[in-house]
């Protein structure tokens, strides 16, 4: 009966991962929650992407709430993940003695990073960031950051010069990737977009990036880049709209890939797919390096840990877009978020202009689309938009102060590239 179980939150969670939530709740149909912490972090996530929060809290209160220290600072992170979760007293004192007990292993990390969200919501941001500091060292510490390797292939995609593709894009179809930084809003303009009706969005798709790594291993990104020939184009396109298919439920040519990283690939998209169009999202320094500290990335993004982490790959960020953004003007449209969340209707006409899309007024309703969102910004699209996030970040210069000239820097110079949002 456990292998049968066990079995089904597998296939549960596979069903996640290809952004079918209701499925995955499906596959626990005949799980007992109670006794399978598994079971419990995978309903958390289903209900959370379908937004149902209500649900998704229970499901991860359940697993806070498991004697294994390993499964409750995953719940306790979960729920504060969540930003729609409300903390009691007692949840602060549950926190605050699993974090002062006898046991400092590698959950400790999580645990700070959830006590940081209860003093968020406390108003009392010095405190949330003396344990965003915490959690973020401890997570550090287990995955690294290999900022030489980044600056390496940023230097090496720097050299790639304007080229003419080798294959033909399909011209049924009409990709769109929606590139920036993480939490800079990148999943708003999806749900924009996603809203059209002649839009089918995917999912946060790594294929690019494994093609990329490829490149990079067979004798370097932008060498391999440049010889490589229609062979190559043709069958990396054909794998990629492979994976895309059962996403496309719509019956239209656009389709969205919101993968924020792809803005270090965006020569090879347009090697593989010619017609490709992307979509720049740019956010506040300040507000975006805050909101990245303040979330755990578990698979990636190592970067994030440390605040010096997040101004390097920022700098790396802005020397690429500049590039890009010279090389293929024409296909890439830059929009700011604050501009965005400022006027709403100016912004999305525009953007949808630039997308080569009629005005559809579901865009500007994108809370009302019932999509399932996969991304930790699964609560705040279920809102109207709203500027709430512009400025956020300033509550923390206190913990911030070694680092706010360097950050004023970065925004310096993304004004200077992108314009003032």
């Amino acid at each position: 009966m456990q292998i049968d179980a066990e079995q089904a939150v597998a296939d549960g969670f596979r069903a996640l991962s290809a952004g079918q939530p209701k499925a995955a709740l499906e596959a626990l149909d005949s799980v007992d929650l109670n006794v399978n912490p598994r079971a419990s972090l995978l309903a958390g996530h289903a209900y959370k992407a379908l937004g149902q929060h209500a649900l998704a809290e229970a499901a991860y209160r359940a697993l806070a709430e498991n004697p294994d220290r390993r499964h409750s600072a995953t719940g306790w992170w979960s729920l504060a993940g969540l930003k729609t979760a409300q903390f009691s007293a007692a949840d602060a004192a549950r926190l605050d003695s699993l974090i002062n007990g006898d046991e400092q292993d590698g959950y400790l990390g999580l645990l700070h990073m959830a006590r940081a969200e209860l003093w968020h919501q406390a108003g009392v941001p010095d405190m949330a960031f003396d344990h965003l500091k915490a959690g973020n060292d401890l997570i550090a510490e287990a995955k690294p950051f290999n900022g030489e390797a980044f600056r390496a292939l940023v230097d090496e995609l720097l050299t790639i010069e304007l080229f003419t593709p080798d294959v033909q894009g399909d011209q049924t179809l009409q990709p769109i990737f929606i590139v920036g930084q993480p939490r800079s809003g990148t999943t708003l303009v999806e749900q924009i977009l996603a809203s059209h009706p002649e839009v089918d969005a995917t999912d946060e798709l790594s294929f690019m990036g494994h093609r990329g790594a490829d490149l990079q291993r067979e004798g370097g990104y932008a060498a391999t880049l440049k010889s490589s020939g229609e062979d190559r184009w043709a069958t990396y396109q054909q794998q990629y709209l492979d994976i895309v298919a059962p996403y496309r439920n719509k019956g239209g040519a656009y389709f969205l890939d919101k993968t924020p990283e792809n803005f270090l690939h965006i020569a090879l998209i347009l090697k593989v797919l010619p017609n490709a169009r992307f979509v720049h999202v740019i956010r506040d320094p300040l507000d975006n390096i805050v909101s990245q500290y303040r979330h755990f990335f578990p698979d990636s993004r190592e970067y994030s840990n440390r605040i010096g982490g997040l101004v390097f790959y920022w700098q790396g960020y802005l020397m690429l877009m500049r590039h890009w953004s010279r090389l293929f003007p024409n296909q890439i449209y830059h929009l700011h978020y604050a501009s965005l969340v400022g006027n709403a209707e100016r912004e999305i006409t525009s953007l949808l202009k630039f997308c080569g899309l009629a005005p559809s007024s579901r865009c500007f309703s994108p809370h009302e689309n019932e999509r399932p969102v996969l991304t930790p910004s699964a609560a705040q699209v279920r809102q109207p938009i709203n500027a709430s996030g512009i400025g956020s970040g300033l509550v923390y210069g206190g913990g911030l102060k070694d680092w706010l000239r360097e950050i004023g820097k970065l925004k310096e110079a993304s004004v200077s590239l992108f314009g003032k949002g």
